[in-house]
């Protein structure tokens, strides 16, 4: 019986430092700001839409869990986010290049005043063609190009180690105070 008492410990034990907690998901109000987001505009016979990167950074920023968007805000962003689309169709243009001073600037506003209903700021470098999303002095989000990684990192493997080993010793002290062991 105390074999498998011990049994059961341990893979109790096993199994909850394998399984993680995560909350992938997003809540409604949420997810419809990222349906906006990725919603695509035709204009002139040609598609636009958010680059896939930069909709990415949204999505896993919106599932920080100190992240909350009630409804309210959600429907103020989606209006801002159809705003912006209705001056890319009206303009009728092929590239963002094309549309005229004006049109930069309504388009910069409405991007604003959606970031501004969640305390964000997007700030725009013009002369290096850079678009920064912030909250406070954190980075959110950035269309400039993501820097990789290129080396060797095997501190995952360390943790995973140091964990197999904190298990197995758990698991031996466990059998020996229970006397599962013969001499």
């Amino acid at each position: 019986m105390k074999k498998v008492f011990a049994t059961i410990i341990c893979f109790i034990i096993a199994t909850a430092v394998a399984i993680s907690a995560s909350a992938a998901g997003l809540d409604a109000n949420k997810q419809k700001v990222l349906d906006a987001l990725k919603e695509k505009v035709t204009a002139n016979g040609k598609t636009y839409s958010v680059p896939a990167d930069l909709i990415t950074q949204a999505e896993n920023y919106l599932k920080r869990d100190d992240v909350t968007i009630t409804a309210d805000q959600a429907d103020a962003i989606v209006e801002q986010i159809e705003a912006a689309a209705e001056i890319v169709k009206k303009a009728g243009v092929s590239t963002a290049a094309e549309l005229s001073a004006a049109e930069k600037t309504a388009l910069l506003e409405k991007i604003n005043a959606a970031a501004e209903v969640v305390n964000l700021t997007v700030s725009v470098d013009s002369a290096k063609g850079k678009i920064t999303v912030l909250s406070g002095n954190e980075l959110v989000a950035s269309d400039e190009g993501a820097i990789k990684f290129t080396g060797v990192d095997v501190s995952y493997l360390v943790v995973l180690a140091a964990s197999v080993v904190a298990l197995l010793t758990g698991c031996y002290v466990a059998a020996r105070r229970m006397r599962l062991f013969s001499r």
